[in-house]
């Protein structure tokens, strides 16, 4: 009986590849990519300080892609890129967190933007008109809602300031990583309004997407069930504030580089956990607060259990721990840095913004034209108190409807805290109050829903404790309330 063949080209494709490879791999895959893009939309110039950067010659960068893909093949010969991408995808596309993203993904956005199209043509704008028009088309304006025109304005045109006003609403209150990726994605399609609220769109739902794998594979991690982690992507694609991860806003990346940053630090990846940490850093000024809950976890076995393991944690498990040995120090620095690189990305904006300004927080001080000013948790908390008990539950909504749904998406993740801290740790406990309570106390419930939707412990509890036959009653709920939401925001009701 004779032996069976072997298949060459599986064994190729599956065979170990270089990180050098890999990343000349992705490179002339990208540039194949770019080369389609400029060919169809005409590429673009621009300027990175002094240096001029034009992308108008699809040829060209063929060209590069073809020297990069000879030098490669010169060197190592097999697996060629034509064998290894394929496979590649494969594995990425049927792997169990990106079934779970697609579906998450597929099941909300599609019918998000459809409610939102909808409800403008069945409801109208609040004042006949609204405030800011990038088109004629409402197809094409239906994503230039509140903030996105700030963003839209970073991308196109640049931070900008002008200190004769110190009152004046500045664009140096908004953090740069997501203003840039919306730059270069507009650019790519050709550089119009229409270009950047179309990429700006596609940028988000694919970026949400890498979010939730990276959400399941933290889940699984956590809670070891791969039921309960397709359940937290699920939740958290429905959850009421929702749609701001497909519109022109920051929360999709902000989620992506708050969970990936958790993922790799929970497995001691320093590299790849620092690069998000940074990203998260950039993302938003709350990123820095990461740095607190993400020591914890870094910092692990240099810890008590009690400071990032959960509540109910048994004895045995502290004794194992105390007798497990430390790593040494030279990994206690790099966990107490890649815990610190959220602070760091924050550090770095000021830089920036010390060097337009000559103020390194000018973006904090602007806050105040927006109407954030700090009045403290109580003051926020006797304010409310005060409006229900003299004026009762209806009144309060119908005089205060959007405060009062911006209030429920904050009390709903701060009052999951708890059980988040004993089902999963002091860390996760630590990211839901650094996150929600400085902003409820610096501008009340302004945002306060937006900022409840990047919660990801919450939903990554949720999945966990709640019995699997309770949680499509609760992502049906979410979804409904979600509509409901995006129909307010979309067509300029105050719910922001």
């Amino acid at each position: 009986m004779s032996e069976p063949v072997p298949d060459r080209h599986a064994a190729s494709s599956s065979a170990v590849v270089p990180a050098w490879v890999t990343t000349v791999d992705s490179v002339v895959l990208a540039l194949v990519l770019i080369a389609i893009v400029v060919a169809e939309w005409g590429g673009f110039r621009t300027s990175i300080g002094n240096t001029r950067i034009a992308v108008t010659s699809p040829l060209r960068v063929l060209a590069v892609a073809v020297v990069l893909f000879v030098i490669r093949h010169a060197v190592m010969r097999t697996p060629a890129i034509h064998q290894v991408f394929p496979a590649r995808l494969r594995r990425g596309l049927t792997a169990a967190s990106s079934r779970a993203a697609l579906v998450a993904v597929l099941g909300t956005r599609p019918a998000i933007l459809f409610v939102a199209f909808f409800a403008l043509q069945a409801f109208g704008y609040l004042h006949e008109q609204p405030p800011v028009r990038f088109s004629e088309s409402e197809v094409i304006n239906l994503q230039g809602r509140w903030d996105a025109s700030w963003y839209l304005d970073i991308a196109t045109q640049g931070y900008r300031f002008h200190p004769d006003d110190p009152t004046a609403q500045q664009n140096v209150v908004f953090f740069p990583a997501f203003p840039m990726a919306l730059r270069v994605v507009g650019r790519l399609f050709g550089g119009s309004v229409a270009a950047h609220l179309f990429g700006g769109t596609a940028l988000n739902i694919v970026v949400f997407f890498f979010a939730l794998t990276y959400l399941y594979k933290l889940t699984r991690d956590l809670v070891g069930d791969d039921s309960a982690a397709s359940s937290a992507a699920l939740l958290i694609a429905a959850y009421p504030f929702a749609f701001f991860f497909s519109a022109i806003y920051t929360e999709s990346t902000f989620l992506l580089g708050a969970v990936a940053v958790f993922y790799h630090a929970r497995r001691g990846e320093f590299a790849k956990a620092s690069a998000w940490g940074l990203l998260v850093g950039l993302t938003r000024p709350n990123g820095c607060f990461l740095s607190i809950p993400l020591l914890l976890v870094t910092a692990a076995p240099w810890l008590p259990r009690w400071l990032h393991a959960p509540w109910r944690a048994t004895t045995a498990d502290d004794a194992s721990h105390a007798l497990s040995p430390r790593p040494s120090a030279r990994r206690f620095v790099a966990a107490v840095a890649t815990a610190a690189t959220p602070g760091i990305g924050v550090l770095l904006y000021c830089a920036f913004v010390w060097r337009l300004t000559g103020d390194p927080i000018a973006w904090a001080e602007g806050q105040g034209a927006w109407g954030r000013q700090y009045v403290g948790l109580w003051s926020l908390a006797k304010t409310w108190y005060g409006f229900f008990e003299e004026s009762g539950v209806y009144v309060v909504t119908h005089v205060l409807p959007f405060d009062t749904l911006n209030g429920l998406g904050a009390l709903f993740v701060l009052g999951w805290a708890v059980p988040v801290w004993r089902r999963l740790g002091l860390p996760y406990m630590i990211v839901i109050l650094v996150n929600m309570l400085p902003p409820l106390a610096a501008g009340g419930f302004l945002s306060a829903g937006r900022l409840s939707s990047v919660m990801f412990p919450v939903f990554i509890c949720m999945a966990a404790v709640i019995p699997a036959r309770q949680r499509p009653a609760w992502t049906s709920t979410f979804m409904a309330m979600q509509a409901l939401n995006a129909a307010f925001f979309y067509t300029w009701r105050e719910l922001f």
